[in-house]
């Protein structure tokens, strides 16, 4: 298993080379990924495209941090209700409305009334 590089290195390669860096928090990544159970492969993956995501809608690094950040203060959130009232994530307050077709409007009410005169 790969060991991460001292933060220095890290610092070093963040101003230099990213495209380094971010090969290394890649291959980082998968490994960790293909090193766990395969019941967790596919979470872990997801969880990966999502990080993936919020990088790419990153403006430059200390947006992309700051909305890292955010991704893991909701992450967090969501990781106390699990812990503190798991009942509240499975129940689900949704208003079902029924679907409703439009009635065809006839070729009289689009025109309007048509004037007959005898």
């Amino acid at each position: 298993m790969q060991t991460l590089p001292p933060f220095d290195e890290l610092k070093r390669m963040a101003e230099q080379a990213p495209e380094d860096l971010e090969a290394l928090r890649l291959s980082m990544s998968e490994e960790i990924i293909n090193n766990a159970s395969e019941d967790m492969q596919p979470r872990l993956r997801a969880q990966m495209s999502h990080i993936n995501q919020v990088i790419d809608k990153g403006k430059n690094p200390n947006h992309t941090n700051i909305l890292l950040m955010a991704e893991l203060q909701n992450q967090l959130k969501r990781f106390a209700l699990a812990l503190n009232d798991p009942d509240s994530l499975t129940a689900h307050q949704a208003e079902i409305k029924p679907f409703v077709r439009p009635q065809p409007q006839s070729k009289s009410d689009v025109t309007g009334p048509v004037d007959q005169q005898n």
